[in-house]
Order: C-alpha cells, then sequence, then structure tokens
C-alpha cells in the first residue's frame, strides 16, 4: 500500500485493524451476539474488519481525521490517475453525499448521473455490491453509520442496506479501484473452514434482504423515480437471461438507456 499510494501520490495514515476476539469497550456493544449462529453470522474475522471501519467512523465524527476520508484496505491497487478522479468526484458530487463506492462493480444495473472521465461515471446503484476495498465517506455518512445497534452482518452486506442507514450512496463505474488483489484474507484465516460456506449463514443474509424488500423498493423509488425504478428492477430481470460472458456489455448499454430515456429523480431529501 506505501507503493500503490506513492505512485497515485496519495499521502495517508495507516491504521491498525481491531481484533474481532478482543474488541475495546467501546466497540463491544455492537457486537452482543458474535458468535452466536442463531442471530449473527460474523466470524471473530469479520467482526474485527467492522470493528475497524467503526471506528474509523469514529475517528471522522471526532476530527481526528478530517472528512471527507478515503479508506482504503490493505489488498486494493489504485490507479495512477486516482487523484485526478477524486476531484472530479467531489465537484460531481450533491451536497448530501454520504459514500461513494470506489471498488465495486456490479451485477446489476446501474444509472449513470454524470461522466467524471472518459470511462467512469457517477452512478447510483439499483443494488448496491458488497466489497468495502475502497470509499470516500463524508461525516454526515460516518454519523449514520455509527447509530447504537446491533451489528449481525459483515460489513460490506450491512452497506447494501442503504434504507437501514438512510446513507445517501453513490458509486463510480467501472470500479476505478481494483480489490482482494492477493486473494487471500488475514479475515478467512480467523475462520473456521467451511464457515463462509455454510447453509445456514447464507440463509441468514438473504432473509434480511427479504425482510427489507419494501423499504429497499422504496429508496429506489425515491433514488431513481417511480418509471426508472420499474425500468431498472425488469432489467436485473432480464439480466439473468443473459450469457455471463455478454452480461456485463448489456447492463452498461441497459445503464446508458435508463440515463438517456428516463426522467430525473426528484432530489433526495433528508
Amino acid at each position: 500500500m506505501e507503493r500503490q499510494c506513492a505512485q497515485a501520490g496519495l499521502r495517508f495514515e495507516r491504521f491498525s485493524a481491531a481484533n474481532g476476539a478482543a474488541l475495546p469497550d467501546v466497540l463491544r456493544p455492537y457486537f452482543p451476539f458474535a458468535g452466536d449462529g442463531e442471530r449473527s453470522v460474523l466470524s471473530h474475522g469479520e467482526v474485527g474488519c467492522y470493528a475497524s471501519h467503526l471506528s474509523l467512523c469514529q475517528l471522522i465524527v471526532a476530527g481526528a481525521i478530517a472528512a471527507p476520508a478515503l479508506i482504503l484496505e490493505d489488498d486494493v491497487e489504485l490507479p495512477q490517475d486516482f487523484i485526478a478522479l477524486l476531484q472530479t468526484l467531489m465537484a460531481a458530487l450533491p451536497p448530501d453525499w454520504d459514500i461513494v463506492r470506489l471498488s465495486n462493480d456490479t451485477k446489476h444495473v446501474a444509472r449513470p448521473i454524470q461522466p467524471l472521465t472518459a470511462q467512469h461515471s457517477l452512478v447510483r446503484y439499483s443494488n448496491i455490491p458488497g466489497s468495502t476495498g475502497a470509499s470516500l465517506i463524508s461525516r454526515s455518512g460516518a454519523e449514520k453509520f455509527l447509530i447504537k445497534q446491533p451489528r449481525v452482518l459483515p460489513v460490506d452486506q450491512d452497506l447494501r442496506r442503504a434504507w437501514h442507514w438512510n446513507m445517501n450512496t453513490f458509486g463510480v463505474l467501472p470500479a476505478p479501484v481494483r480489490r482482494d488483489i492477493f486473494d487471500v484474507s488475514t479475515i478467512d484465516a480467523m475462520t473456521d473452514a467451511g464457515w463462509r460456506e455454510k447453509r445456514w449463514r447464507i440463509a441468514r443474509i438473504r432473509r434480511q434482504r427479504g425482510w427489507e424488500t419494501l423499504r429497499r423498493h422504496g429508496l429506489g423509488v425515491r433514488e431513481f423515480g417511480l418509471a426508472a425504478w420499474a425500468s431498472a428492477e425488469t432489467i436485473n430481470a432480464i439480466s439473468a437471461l443473459v450469457p455471463k460472458q455478454r452480461r456485463p456489455a448489456f447492463l452498461v448499454d441497459a445503464g446508458a438507456w435508463l440515463a438517456n430515456h428516463q426522467p430525473a429523480a426528484t432530489a433526495r431529501r433528508r
């Protein structure tokens, strides 16, 4: 990461991750069900990962880290024009943005809002993808994510629940930051064999998604507008029938169609 940031021209501060098996007192209330398979799917490694992101949010809210803050995990690859992209991105964001996902390619249609470079656009996701490899977060986003309540899902899954945290979420596509470049993780090293593949774990995550279907659609209508949201959901259903090798191009074309043929949504209010 020292080499990556130097090549991109970024100054950075290293933050040591939390140990999910020995959390500090200030973070322990967020994870009362850790290890309880009935109420939480989190392994010790995932608790540590989640707690680390919450710690950074606490530092942002306290003013110890200037906002907005770029948060990078330690296994990403940065483009050499990253600073220029970030400057263009900041100028394009609305005043009430909370988080921008920078390492998240998507398997669903996204609606382009504004071009940032010849290759990249600021987008709204119809289905927020996982991964916390690289994100830009505002002070308001950090405050919203620190709401006092138990955390039972991995942090990347929880950040997909923008309707729950009321986080005004954007993305950049194609994702400028490449994530998981080593294909290994200390999160996995702290996890019992087979944990990620356990059926109850996958079922628990899907149940949470199912419980919140109406809220997800409500947020989609507010952010896209009714007609565009209905079109996006239809496109996502059709994309499942498109051969995998052709699906990325199909979604790009569909996103361009959404941007050009649907009226803009009403500006989101807090």
